[in-house]
């Protein structure tokens, strides 16, 4: 199916839109504490990166206490590779001695009061992803549009299974596709967005909307 030809049967779009009216403050209440982050606190940016970067296959719970657990215990800017899996296991994030080697190599961004992922973020969403998938270890085209989306960035989407499953659900795509390439990616992102101007709200809140019906709860 084209973007721009998206057609959500009716009964559908009913049923998003009744539950999207239900929690619509609390939607607004999250996409406003994304809009408010503070993106030249490196620390809390390095955070939410980590955070990212751990959950693929992995409770977005899960990974938010592990890296709530290695700040709290100075790990995070500081642990060695050993102390910083340690931790992911605790937390039953998957694939836990990968992503602890992905947070320490990524720390380089923190150098120069991080002065190169500042000046990433003086880009584009577009601009800003593709030097993000290019230079964190751990990020593909899904975990960078959620880590833009959760500092303040728009007009992405986070292709995860939920929200394919979801998709398929609304009835714009036929399957959910067992892996993404990066033209497969943009193609059904544009997807997504023209699904969500189709409903009257905005791809953060279509994204946060399908989380809660699938999760039932707005996280991040």
């Amino acid at each position: 199916m084209q973007a721009g030809l998206v057609r959500i049967p009716e009964e559908i779009r009913f049923e998003l839109l009744r539950l999207y009216v239900g929690i619509e403050d609390i939607i607004k209440s999250r996409l406003l504490e994304f809009q408010n982050f503070d993106k030249n606190d490196v620390e809390k940016l390095f955070s939410e990166m980590s955070f990212c970067v751990l959950t693929p296959q992995s409770r977005a719970k899960s990974a938010d206490a592990a890296v709530r657990e290695l700040v709290k215990d100075g790990l995070l800017f500081n642990g060695t590779y050993h102390q910083v899996a340690d931790v992911l296991r605790k937390w039953n994030v998957r694939f836990y001695e990968a992503k602890a080697r992905y947070i320490v190599h990524n720390r380089y961004l923190l150098k120069d009061n991080g002065a190169i992922l500042k000046s990433a973020l003086r880009l584009n969403s577009f601009e800003c992803r593709e030097f993000l998938v290019e230079k964190v270890w751990g990020f593909g085209y899904k975990e960078a549009s959620h880590f833009l989306r959760n500092i303040g960035f728009t007009g992405l989407a986070i292709l995860d299974r939920h929200i394919l499953r979801n998709m398929k659900y609304m009835g714009v795509i036929d399957e959910v596709p067992k892996s993404l390439t990066r033209s497969r990616y943009f193609k059904l992102e544009q997807i997504f967005i023209a699904a969500a101007y189709s409903l009257g709200i905005s791809p953060e809140s279509l994204d946060l909307l399908l989380w809660y019906r699938s999760t039932g709860e707005v996280f991040k």
